[in-house]
């Protein structure tokens, strides 16, 4: 679920067929569908609202009253179109670019003080995408959680055992990014809830995915009897990033698995040669 904290109108403005159709789908992914309106210059599908203007007048016309607009096209053409309304990091509504196929989130504008960077996260978890954040202190928060749990389990059990790996790797929450699970635990309240406390969203990965690592991290038993694949939490941290690698190796406290990944893509030179010497 999206959410976006800031007041305001939220758009959704899309540049082709494709685009108009993810734009639909995220529509019903926010938290308050009614705020969300989705735009296009085309009626590409019947439950688009069709702007008359060119791009950069239609966008001028809603920076004033609206919280995020999201640009489901190249971020290039985002950022001619938003050039002339440009005022301060305060007052400009949070921006964010997704290509068509929801590969890639890129948080271009009013990052943290608007909330493009949680936006940004929110949607890459739901298109199964990468969200790009720039942000200094928010772009090294490159810790993915993989989790997997037992039906029924609490978020008290949940951030209990995330909270001890962090620990075991002498990290913190500060430095969590999101939580991934397999798609059966989607709606585990106890991992929805810890996601929700640690303010992070939760990235779903599909279970044919998992499938591609499951002989490198097999242990049969009772978790691939149920899933069907041998492994959840570490496949899932290695997946929810576009380069990662496992940081802490499963440990299991009260009915919750945890593994920690790290995206290495978020790491610089620097800081790749200070962790080799």
């Amino acid at each position: 679920m999206i959410e976006v904290a800031r007041r305001g109108a939220i758009a959704l403005i899309a540049v082709s067929e494709e685009g108009a159709r993810l734009g639909l789908g995220l529509q019903g992914r926010f938290a308050e569908p009614g705020r969300v309106t989705l735009w296009a210059a085309r009626q590409y599908i019947p439950e688009v609202r069709v702007h008359g203007d060119a791009l950069r007048d239609f966008v001028a016309e809603l920076w004033r009253d609206h919280a995020a607009i999201v640009g489901v096209m190249a971020s290039g053409i985002v950022v001619r179109a938003i050039a002339p309304s440009l005022v301060n990091k305060y007052e400009d509504p949070a921006i964010v670019a997704v290509d068509d196929a929801g590969r890639y989130v890129i948080s271009l504008l009013s990052g943290h003080e608007g909330g493009a960077n949680r936006l940004a996260e929110q949607i890459a978890a739901e298109t199964h995408g990468q969200a790009i954040v720039t942000t200094g202190s928010e772009a090294r928060r490159r810790l993915v959680v993989g989790v997997g749990a037992r039906k029924g389990v609490s978020e008290a059990q949940v951030l209990a055992a995330v909270g001890e790996a962090l620990a075991a790797a002498g990290r913190g929450r500060d430095d969590v990014r999101a939580i991934a699970t397999i798609d059966l635990k989607s709606e585990e309240a106890g991992i929805l809830a810890a996601a929700a406390t640690l303010r992070v969203p939760v990235q779903i990965i599909d279970r044919e995915r998992i499938r591609v690592l499951q002989d490198v991290l097999r242990e049969p038993g009772f978790v691939e009897e149920i899933t069907g694949v041998a492994a959840v939490c570490e496949p899932a941290a290695m997946l929810a990033g576009a380069q990662t690698e496992l940081l802490a190796p499963r440990t299991v406290r009260d009915g919750v698995t945890v593994a920690l990944a790290q995206d290495i893509c978020g790491l610089s030179a620097w800081d790749r040669a200070g962790e080799n010497t």
